[in-house]
């Protein structure tokens, strides 16, 4: 750097003469405002550098390269000290350029330099003297600065230049990793079981992911991490918090023996709230160190409604969930259910059980039909849904000899009460429609225009749209409102810009759903659109009744439903008098 600064330093940067504008100034001290071109009576050849005999002349008696206002000079980077850096610059290094927009300014713990200093209070020089100086797999000694001296280095070599998808690191190849993986994983020589689980703390766990020092996980899963992150686009931050986890899940379970069971990452959501279960999952069942005991969703919210229920009657309504939801071949034969039914009449029928319990009943064989009929709340759906599952409880068990009699045979099963079907407020519909959110914007036009259920609309995948016409899960094709399609271009430009790389076959996508093969959730755009799926579909299905004038066969085979929903449309559109003879 210039040893004298300001514009009137003798080696500060020359102003280019203003003859030519291309050479400095010959010399700033004594002052000659002329290149050696330019000097009246020339041209003058210009004299040889005074430090290093070069012929290429700049300014004030020396050369480009020795000159240290020249554009060409080369210096030492004014924070980590870096040799190799140019004045254009400010005199910092790529890195530390980056710092300095960054990090504050202040006085470094270890050599007491006023620069920029990171998140530790250390600068620059002395984080990378710590790097210089540690031991692979051991935590950095941020002291090493202290106690070894600084290392100086070469500006921008520790930053390789390579595109971005050769920049993962490749921990080993596949054969390797196989091998790695079949090798028996080290015993430690003392284990002590936990006796009392309890939760570590998150900040002190934060502090440890960063200083671990074992490595036996990363060495196994970086290969199938960075191969997973690669296929399916993931961000860097995604992958770096899968990373973090997996270095978690060696602390809270030293002892796992490196095979660790799903129901214990799942657990980690509640003292670890920057890990990505689902990911690390992921990544441990490509790697084989999965142990899977999942059960499914239902299973788990049973046991969790049903613990506290006295034996046998838990026994029974397990008995009840395993044969609704999977079925039986053995006689009486029974047909599986699908899960959400299972679900709702499970609801329907807690709280009078949970009364029973209350009053001292620990079996299902003493209930009487006067216990059922005092049960049943007056409200009609409540009732249909309870009288529902009472009826497939009772009959499950009479079958299977776990009680003497059925008490639902003497109780007439009674309809649910239904709501009559209504419109929308046109005004509603617009605001939808013109929704900023591009995917909210088309579930709603796909939904207004042509009454697609939420599971349609969730379900809905790119190949599904040919040619400005959908098809169907029936194998129908619609084509589409030309609504539709201005609003379907613009969720695809949105999706093309947001998620450029995902492979996610679906047509909307999250940000859970961009990193996955999975369809978004059954809310997904609906939380922030304002209106339902239900609603709008319900508009759409009066409106076509109101205009075939009530054709009920036309209702059922357009929208798919059956032909008492079509009539209750139908009585709500147009009167049970305006009824076609076709629907008789």
């Amino acid at each position: 750097m210039s040893p004298a600064r300001g514009p009137n330093g003798p080696l500060s940067p020359p102003l280019p003469w203003t003859a030519c504008g291309v050479k400095p100034a010959a010399w700033l001290t004594p002052r000659i405002d002329f290149c050696y071109d330019c000097i009246p009576g020339g041209p003058f050849a210009p004299p040889a550098c005074s430090k290093c005999g070069s012929a290429e002349y700049y300014s004030q008696g020396l050369c480009a390269h020795c000159h240290p206002g020249s554009p060409g000079f080369i210096g030492s980077c004014r924070d980590c000290l870096a040799w190799g850096v140019y004045r254009q610059r400010n005199w910092r290094c790529w890195k530390c350029r980056w710092w300095f927009t960054h990090y504050p300014q202040g006085e470094c713990v270890s050599c007491h330099r006023e620069v920029t200093i990171g998140e530790q209070g250390y600068c620059r020089l002395c984080l990378e003297t710590a790097r210089y100086h540690q031991t692979p797999g051991e935590p950095l000694d941020l002291d090493a600065a202290r106690k070894y001296g600084q290392q100086l280095f070469l500006a921008s070599m520790n930053d390789s230049r390579r595109p971005a998808e050769l920049r993962l690191p490749m921990a080993m190849s596949i054969r390797e990793a196989l091998k790695v993986i079949n090798t028996p994983p080290p015993v430690p020589a003392s284990y002590q079981p936990v006796l009392f689980p309890i939760d570590p703390d998150p900040e002190r766990l934060r502090q440890r992911s960063n200083e671990i020092r074992l490595r036996d996980i990363t060495s196994r899963t970086d290969h199938f991490l960075y191969a997973r992150a690669r296929e399916y686009a993931w961000s860097k931050r995604q992958t770096n918090q899968v990373r973090r986890t997996l270095k978690v899940l060696q602390l809270v379970f030293p002892g796992a023996n490196l095979r660790f069971r799903a129901s214990d990452i799942l657990a980690m959501r509640s003292y670890d709230g920057g890990s990505n279960m689902r990911s690390t999952i992921e990544v441990l069942e490509d790697a084989g160190l999965l142990i899977d005991d999942r059960g499914p969703s239902f299973t788990t919210l049973f046991e969790r409604k049903t613990h506290a229920l006295p034996e046998p009657m838990r026994s029974q309504l397990e008995l009840w969930r395993d044969i609704m939801v999977d079925g039986s071949k053995t006689p009486p034969r029974r047909q599986p259910r699908d899960t959400m039914t299972v679900k709702g009449q499970m609801y329907g029928i807690l709280p009078a059980i949970t009364r029973w319990v209350d009053d001292g009943r620990t079996s299902l064989a003493g209930i009487s039909t006067e216990d059922i009929l005092a049960a049943l709340p007056d409200d009609p759906s409540r009732r249909h849904i309870m009288m529902l599952g009472f009826r497939s409880l009772f009959t499950i068990l009479r079958g299977r000899k776990q009680v003497f009699t059925d008490p639902t045979n003497a109780i007439p099963l009674r309809g649910p009460r239904r709501n009559t079907p209504l419109p929308m407020e046109p005004t509603a519909i617009r605001d939808a429609l013109v929704d900023p959110d591009p995917a909210v914007a088309l579930a709603v036009s796909l939904v207004a225009f042509h009454a697609l259920t939420t599971q349609q609309v969730q379900h809905i995948q790119l190949t599904d749209i040919i040619d400005g016409r959908l098809r169907m899960p029936d194998v129908r094709f619609i084509p589409l409102a030309k609504p539709v399609r201005v609003r379907l271009s613009a969720w695809l430009g949105h999706r093309a810009q947001r998620w450029p790389e995902t492979k996610n076959p679906y047509l909307l996508v999250t940000v859970q759903t961009a990193p996955r093969l999975s369809p978004p959730g059954r809310n997904f755009p609906w939380k922030k659109a304002g209106v339902t799926a239900q609603a709008l579909r319900t508009d759409r299905i009066l409106y076509e009744v109101e205009q075939a004038g009530g054709d009920v066969r036309r209702i059922c085979d357009l929208f798919g439903i059956g032909i008492e929903t079509a009539l209750r449309y139908s009585h709500t559109a147009t009167g049970p008098q305006n009824i076609t003879a076709d629907s008789a």
